[in-house]
């Protein structure tokens, strides 16, 4: 599993201050995980006082990162 990032994403790591390690942390360790639109993976992992919230996509066994950011622990519905 090859994991590749969109033109948008690698640009959104910079501007949300995420660390591309931190992505591919939550590609392989999401600690919750639902579908969102058109059939997209989000994933979600903890890290430390807010979650990384990653978009992706599986095509020809490579994952596809679509966007990804910070989100607060009060908004994620358990």
């Amino acid at each position: 599993m090859k994991i590749k990032f969109t033109k948008h994403a690698r640009k959104m790591l910079t501007f949300r201050r995420i660390k591309r390690v931190q992505v591919e942390e939550t590609i392989k360790n999401s600690e919750d995980r639902s579908t969102g639109k058109s059939g997209k993976d989000v994933l979600y992992k903890n890290f430390g006082k807010n979650y990384l919230k990653v978009v992706i996509s599986k095509e020809e066994g490579d994952v596809f990162v679509i966007t990804e950011h910070w989100i607060a622990k009060k908004r994620i519905k358990k």
